[in-house]
């Protein structure tokens, strides 16, 4: 069959007959029935359950026929259709189902696949655990497309012409993902294509993205019928769902076609009100088209380029958006129409806009946005409705929109109702608008679930409804104005979608909000009335010079004007003015609070000079004093310049006046009731050094912080006494050195109620990071509490599997953990924050007596050159050949220099990068480091060293260390390099790397180098490396999902527990023998029959049972098990002299391995009468 058959044959109306031939084409083996098992039901006329598909991979697919009553609109009620689904299909499915929808009185009919979800364990076994099954949908018929779905159908025709057709196939068929990615790309081709003829700016960029982003508004709008309704039509239906298409060809080879056509559409006619909404007859002839407002389509800076393009590029765009079904009503998780819906805006943000991923700005999918919606919802409504019997009701209510008998009076459903009516809920890096739109969703829904109950005679206006949620619960912030117009854009669509007659849309400039949501000028407890003071005494300066009239303008005023501004159509223009003016006013007018203290240092400094009867002056008796106060007029005068050239405050965010729908009468910030986000993640670095500079003068800054601690922080800062936080952002800030500040203001301002920890697992396509959704609540007084706590375990496993521990009922999946910790505030005071099952144990290993830690001079991070090697990013932007030595060189480049005696004194032997490093072990290496500490910042430090100085001159552009021209960026101090010392892999997989070397070792960023003399190296590393100390990273350390990160803080938490010298010993001598062993040439193999790895992973156990004797010494005691004499009496001392040390080792793996050594033994007696204890530190 070809594509254009299958196409004419979907966009025909629904006839059983063609598709019972179709699904014959399709499937293996049909089953159609001749008597249908009916559905019941007051929104079925008739139908029901016709037949069965069985694939060839033996699962089978029921096929349901349902034609729905009139009032039912098929393209509309998807919500009813699944109620229908709910009821009477989904309970009896076994692996899925196809049902039809049909209206014999409509022209489109639903084709719709619901897939049950099952999980498989990890040997392939179905769990019985599952879901509610999914629902995937194609719209076919006279008004649709089809194009996709004809595509789709037709490439399971050729499948089972080639082979066999199995459910993952069926899958495949109905995926939503797949279509977005195959629009996106599209997409991007023809953006690409306009931007091309354009100048290569930002400005030019933006006007392109805003100028797509309203055609496919108009593709939404169309498909809603609202675009060329005939004019004599009273009621807005009739319109053309092709109405762009047709306006395109109508105007045919028109290359003005923008500025003649669609600037008039987008400026003259939507975004202006019309007699009777009718067009220009350019438009069409007798053709209404709708008033809009809202800002979409209002003309702006961008617009006024007077910019026009050939008309075969709007030709091919409209044709390319020809192609695609546009459903106005939002996909959720669960159900989801196999079209373009309007969260793909959020998709073209996230790749579209300008420089978003070093912005941190990543599209959070849409499962983990329904999730932290309805939890923070769940937690708001439990903290006013606190009876205990309402909880798991709540929980009902939210997450599945089904009313438990217990909530079904007026009362308490009257109740919830007002919370949901009163919610405040602020986005403060809104991108998209994915979090807003989750909760208008989530807020909607559940009143809608609530309403009959709470006013059962009262009717339910969904639009109005809607719109009521936008105004009044919903705010927004963000940095980027493309990000602010796309969720605007989205909450307007929201607004179309349940509307039956098009009404302006509401005005969001000042609810959905472009600014930075982290810099502000005024705090948020500084009384209002002095603000309003500076701009009424302003504006009166002006009134006065101008002889007009002034009346001095109030917080209740300023109230009224901005709530005046949201629904105002026909003045918006003054409004907007008078609003910027305000605003403007307190960013860069000096404060009466700023004059006075200027004003008082001044008349110090003047005091200072003025002479004396005597002569003298207090500047000279006061040196000191006097040039203080100098440099404080300085910095007050700095600041003050900054003000008033509008730069430091120029983006700021002053939330009281952005939103004085939070400032109670005294003008007083009261709060957001909810934050939720998905805030930017960018790490400060010397790449971000300047992108932190305005956010130093914040109480929360902290160097090597990322950015959205700052926004957690501030985010803290805007709730209300009882207010909740919820955001998904990276894990290790419960570890991190730079979330210092973060983790202490969460143990001592909030209670934390849940978090989910994905581990490993990447849950953004477009970002390599590891998250955790994290929901704080402000609560400074509740302590001993518990909350729920979810990781994922798993080091590889899926998106799906990962989206599968937000379940409520998950609880047992294996890949996973799953418990309630209990938090003790003062346990965690400046303290890394770490969650375990094993919090008994990590204590007695905490509490260790005769323990230290390492001091901060007893380690050090390694050399940072800046830089040792050319890379690609440095050949690209140098042209120097990828490898070429800078800092660091080969022995042929050392070779080619012909170094002088005293220049060969400066190259040191230089490891950077694990190939050389094991656990125990440092080999040798061929790379070398030009080692020059901060002396060599000196321009002629490298006078004497002519080789090398002619060398690093050629790389001097290159060279990014704070001590060039010639010093290494962080040489450290040299005797960490030199001798006896432990160096650690900063970044392990599997296991911990704590390797044992006693020479010349200069090692680069890559490692940290331990170096104390309070215990013996060599008893140190076969501690670190031992068994329980992996537990105590993993449980109490720096973990990267699965990957131990062992930077300083990590390091300096370990218990190191220093025991006798005879104990040291035993480890000592195990120590060595590995240490041999690993040193050996890959050809040496000590036992013919067993693998060099196999003794050493033997011996390991050994020092595993020695170190847990150490640390549960009573334990041991108790069950009368002791390793340290028979472990000295089986090991031999070796040392460099030895010889034959490979048959002492053989002699020594040979004794473990009989039957009656009692090292065996015990390590087999330790693993049974110790097992509660030492099982989870064996199995990690």
């Amino acid at each position: 069959m070809q594509l254009n058959d299958l196409k004419k044959l979907l966009s025909l109306k629904f006839d059983l007959n063609i598709w019972s031939n179709l699904l014959n084409q399709l499937f293996p083996k049909v089953e159609l029935f001749t008597s249908p098992a009916k559905v019941t039901d007051s929104s079925v006329k008739t139908g029901g359950h016709i037949g069965n598909i069985r694939l060839d991979d033996g699962r089978s697919l029921a096929i349901f026929s349902l034609e729905v009553i009139d009032n039912i609109l098929i393209a509309r009620n998807r919500k009813g259709l699944r109620e229908i689904a709910a009821k009477y299909i989904d309970q009896s499915l076994i692996h899925g189902a196809l049902v039809f929808y049909y209206s014999a009185n409509q022209d489109d009919y639903r084709l719709t696949f619901i897939a049950k979800q099952t999980f498989f364990n990890e040997k392939g076994e179905l769990e019985k655990k599952e879901t509610a099954p999914k629902r995937y949908t194609f719209l076919l018929g006279p008004n649709e497309p089809c194009t996709t779905a004809a595509k789709r159908l037709l490439e399971l025709f050729d499948k089972k012409s080639k082979g066999s057709i199995y459910l993952v196939d069926v899958v495949e068929t109905f995926s939503v993902e797949r279509l977005n990615k195959e629009f996106f790309t599209g997409y991007k081709a023809q953006y690409t294509k306009f931007i091309k003829q354009l100048p290569d700016s930002k400005h030019h960029r933006d006007y392109v993205k805003k100028l797509l982003g309203r055609l496919v508004f108009l593709q939404f709008l169309q498909k809603k019928g609202w675009m060329g309704v005939p004019a004599s039509n009273t009621k807005w239906e009739g319109g053309d769902k092709e109405y762009l298409l047709h306006l395109i060809e109508r105007n045919e080879g028109n290359n003005s076609l923008l500025s003649h056509v669609l600037e008039p559409l987008f400026f003259k006619t939507l975004n202006e009100p019309r007699t009777n909404d009718l067009a220009d007859g350019i438009l069409g002839e007798n053709i209404k088209i709708p008033y809009l407002n809202g800002g979409l389509f209002e003309e702006d800076e961008l617009d006024k380029m007077r910019i026009d393009f050939s008309y075969d590029f709007f030709k091919e765009l409209i044709h390319f958006f020809s192609q695609y079904n546009f459903t106005i009503d939002e996909n959720d998780p669960d159900d989801s129409e196999v079209g373009i819906d309007p969260e793909m805006l959020g998709h073209i943000f996230e790749n579209l806009l300008e420089d978003n991923k070093d912005k941190g700005a990543f599209y959070t999918p849409k499962e983990i946005v329904q999730y932290m919606s309805r939890q923070s919802i769940i937690q708001y409504l439990k903290t006013y409705i606190t009876e205990e019997n309402y909880a798991s009701a709540i929980d009902t209510l939210v997450n599945t929109y089904q009313v438990e008998p217990i909530l079904q009076n007026k009362e308490i459903a009257s109740r919830l109702t007002t919370l949901l009516q009163n919610v405040k809920v602020c986005d403060p890096a809104i991108g998209s608008g994915a979090f807003p739109m989750g909760v208008m969703n989530v807020l909607f829904h559940t009143r809608h679930t609530l309403h009959a109950f709470a006013d059962k005679n009262g009717s339910w206006n969904a639009a109005q409804v809607k719109r009521e949620i936008i105004q009044n619960n919903i705010f927004g912030v963000d940095i980027e104005q493309g990000a602010v117009d796309i969720a605007r854009l989205r909450f307007w669509l929201a607004l179309v979608v349940d509307a039956d007659v098009p009404q302006p849309l509401p005005n969001l400039d000042y609810k959905i909000t472009c600014g930075n949501s982290q810099i502000y000028r005024y705090s948020l407890d500084m009384s209002i009335a002095d603000v309003f003071e500076e701009y009424n005494r302003i504006g009166k300066e002006n009134a006065l010079k101008n002889n007009l009239f002034w009346e001095d303008f109030t917080l209740d005023s300023y109230k009224r004007l901005v709530e005046d501004y949201t629904n105002e159509h026909d003045n918006k223009e003054a409004l907007r003015k008078k609003i910027k003016e305000i605003k403007d006013c307190f960013k860069n007018t000096l404060a009466i609070g700023d004059i006075k203290r200027r004003k008082a240092i001044e008349k110090k400094i003047a005091e200072y000079e003025q002479i004396s009867l005597f002569g003298t002056r207090k500047a000279d008796e006061d040196r000191l004093g006097y040039l203080s106060a100098k440099n404080v007029l300085k910095q007050l005068q700095s600041k003050e310049s900054e003000i008033l050239n509008n730069l430091k405050y120029k983006n700021s965010f002053e939330w009281r006046f952005e939103y004085p729908q939070l400032l109670d009468d005294k003008g007083a910030f009261v709060g957001f009731d909810i934050i939720i986000a998905n805030p930017p993640y960018i790490k400060e670095g010397r790449m971000s050094k300047t992108f932190f500079e305005p956010y130093k003068e914040s109480p929360y800054y902290k160097g090597k912080m990322d950015i959205w601690y700052l926004f957690a922080c501030n985010g803290l800062d805007l709730l209300n006494s009882n207010g909740v936080l919820c955001f998904i952002a990276t894990n290790n800030w419960t570890t991190s050195f730079g979330a210092s500040k973060l983790r202490e203001k969460v143990i001592k301002e909030t209670r934390i109620c849940n978090i989910v920890d994905f581990g490993a697992v990447m849950m953004f396509e477009s970002a390599s990071i590891q998250t955790m959704i994290m929901m704080f609540q402000k609560d400074k007084v509740t302590d001993n509490y518990t909350f729920d706590y979810r990781k994922l375990t798993a080091y590889k496993a899926t998106e799906k599997e990962a989206i599968a521990i937000l379940d409520p009922l998950y609880k047992t999946y294996e890949q996973a953990e799953c418990y309630t910790p209990t938090i003790r505030r003062v346990n965690l005071y400046d303290k890394n924050i770490t969650f375990s099952q094993s919090d008994d144990i990590l204590d007695k290993i905490y509490n260790i007596k005769n323990n230290i830690f390492l001091f901060e001079e007893e380690l050090t991070n390694g050399i940072h050159p800046h830089h040792d090697f050319i890379n690609k990013k440095l050949s690209e932007k140098y042209g120097f050949p990828i490898g070429d030595g800078i800092f660091g060189l080969s022995r042929s480049e050392i070779d080619e220099l012909e170094l002088l005696e005293d220049e060969m004194k400066l190259i040191k032997p230089y490891y950077n990068s694990s190939d050389n490093v094991a656990r125990y072990t440092v080999g040798t290496t061929d790379l070398s480091i030009i080692y020059t500490p901060s002396t060599f910042k000196n321009p002629h430090s490298m006078d004497s060293y002519p080789h090398l100085k002619a060398h690093l001159d050629k790389f001097k552009d290159v060279i990014s260390s704070d001590n060039k021209p010639y010093g290494l960026h962080r040489a450290r101090v040299e005797s960490f390099f030199i001798g006896e010392k432990i160096v650690a892999l900063r970044k392990c997989a599997g296991k911990p790397v704590f390797a044992y070397a006693n020479g010349l070792n200069y090692m680069s960023a890559t490692f940290y180098v331990i170096k104390t003399n309070r215990v013996n190296m060599k008893y140190l590393t076969g501690l670190l490396n031992s068994k329980l100390i992996e537990f105590w990273l993993k449980n109490k350390g720096k973990m990267q999902g699965a990957n131990y990160q062992l930077d300083k803080e990590p390091l300096q938490q370990i218990p190191i527990v220093v025991p006798s010298i005879k104990m040291q010993e035993a480890i000592i001598r195990i120590v060595d023998y590995i240490i041999v062993i690993k040193s050996l040439p890959s050809n040496i193999i000590i036992d013919q029959y067993i693998d060099n790895d196999v003794m050493v992973r033997q011996f390991e156990n050994v020092i595993d049972a020695l170190v847990y004797e150490l640390y549960f010494s009573d334990e041991f005691k108790q069950a009368e098990i002791s390793f340290i004499d028979s472990v000295l009496r089986d090991f031999h001392l070796i040392s460099n002299n030895t010889e034959n040390v490979i048959y002492f080792i053989l002699d020594t793996f040979n004794k473990l391995r009989s039957i009656d050594n009692d090292i065996r033994n015990n390590l087999k007696y330790m693993s049974i009468k110790l097992e509660s204890l030492l099982a989870p530190i064996i199995n990690i």
